[in-house]
């Protein structure tokens, strides 16, 4: 059974903030999107998505103390501690194989992992052979995250599956760390615990409209070639994409109808067919949490910049762009060999964690009244955020015995949430 034989409080509140509207990025990206549109035609809308947030995340300083906005992880520690605790749980059920890779998919600023790995030193597990495996494609992202989990050794590779190496300080347990561009590169055949925190809602997403009992793509046209600004139009003739969702049983027409317009992550539907094979082939735990639905998702692409929702068609390269999950087709997609539990509010979810045994815990470690008051805040930002997310989990179908003599942490018990 885990237990935690040192509770110790660490009394930091971070923020994200995006960087200020950086006029060169904004205009080298505009003409670059002008250019090809005028050369090729309109552009899909995952291809204007996938461009922009390669540029916001390698450009400027997206990560600071400013406020834009604000992820669970930065605003508690107790967030990345009750992550850590239902993977261990998990991994116990699961007769606690070892050797294991942690994993992490876009693990942003990397104070995550931080609290994650602190709370596992904490554990009789402190010693477990695991490694550490960041899948992070901005290097401006991984050299910050480094900077939070390692030791002065950290070496850049070039000729490895992996670009960056390292081993983390002494307060995160000495573990080797990793970082890569695709999941593809982490080594298999070893037992996974895998966690994806706002990840999935950063992937680029395509746009149709049901029309006529077909579905035709929605791309992006120059709408003020001097302003710089872009707008929506209907594709005049089917596209690879309006063909291959149309073959899709989950994207059946009939489902929806004529005129509904919905978001196809086709990206994420790749990734989690990979995730769904290392997790059946090698053993693994997934924990999923992000904005998002049970359901097909319907007109949701959207942009943050300071604090504000802003026109995604505008200033490409310098906000923030966003689409809501369609957890039903992760599931769907990972298929009947997985066991998927969810998705729930994530409120609920560290509620029945008891995440508020821990806050109470660390409350009264405290030292002095600015402590305290820190903590409070967090613990209820965090509270008060979590009706905005959900999480999922999924384990191999082949843990269904173990699951029905136990409930599932975090989401009661498996009778209730197989699917």
């Amino acid at each position: 059974m885990l237990k935690l034989l040192k509770l110790k409080p660490r009394f930091v509140i971070r923020t994200i903030t995006t960087f200020q509207n950086n006029v060169s990025v904004q205009q080298d990206l505009t003409k670059y999107f002008q250019d090809k549109i005028c050369i090729n035609g309109p552009i899909t809308l995952a291809e204007y998505m996938r461009e922009s947030l390669k540029t916001y995340y390698n450009s400027g300083n997206v990560f600071g103390s400013d406020g834009d906005f604000i992820t669970s992880p930065e605003v508690s520690q107790l967030y990345g501690e009750m992550v850590m605790l239902w993977l261990l749980s998990m991994w116990e059920k699961a007769g606690c194989p070892s050797p294991v890779n942690l994993i992490e998919l876009g693990p942003g600023t990397g104070v995550m992992m931080t609290d994650m790995l602190r709370l596992l030193k904490q554990t009789q597990y402190s010693s477990l052979d695991l490694s550490i495996h960041m899948v992070e494609t901005s290097k401006k992202c991984s050299l910050e995250q480094a900077n939070k989990l390692c030791s002065s050794d950290l070496r850049i590779e070039s000729s490895k599956c992996y670009y960056q190496h390292g081993r983390t300080c002494e307060k995160y347990g000495k573990k080797e760390i990793f970082w890569y561009e695709s999941i593809d590169d982490i080594p298999r055949n070893t037992f996974s615990l895998i966690v994806a925190q706002e990840f999935f809602d950063a992937l680029p997403v395509h746009k149709f409209r049901k029309t006529n009992e077909k579905w035709r793509e929605i791309v992006i046209d120059i709408e003020n070639y001097l302003n710089g600004t872009f707008r929506y139009v209907l594709s005049k003739t089917s596209t690879t994409t309006s063909n291959l969702i149309s073959s899709i049983e989950y994207y059946k027409c009939s489902n929806l109808r004529n005129q509904t317009e919905i978001e196809v992550g086709l990206d994420a539907a790749i990734i989690m067919q990979k995730l769904s094979e290392r997790i059946i082939i090698d053993g693994g735990i997934f924990l999923c949490i992000d904005y998002g639905q049970d359901k097909p998702i319907t007109d949701t692409f959207r942009a943050f910049s300071g604090h504000q929702q802003v026109n995604p068609l505008h200033n490409p390269g310098t906000v923030d762009l966003t689409a809501d999950v369609d957890f039903g087709r992760l599931k769907n997609v990972a298929g009947s060999d997985i066991l998927a539990f969810g998705p729930i509010c994530q409120n609920i979810f560290l509620e029945n964690l008891m995440i508020n045994l821990r806050y109470q815990n660390l409350l009264t470690l405290t030292k002095n009244e600015k402590e305290a008051t820190s903590l409070t805040f967090g613990y209820n930002k965090l509270m008060e955020m979590g009706n905005k997310f959900k999480i999922m989990g999924m384990v191999p179908a082949t843990m269904a015995p173990i699951l029905h003599n136990y409930p599932i942490s975090g989401f009661g018990l498996y009778n209730s949430t197989k699917k």
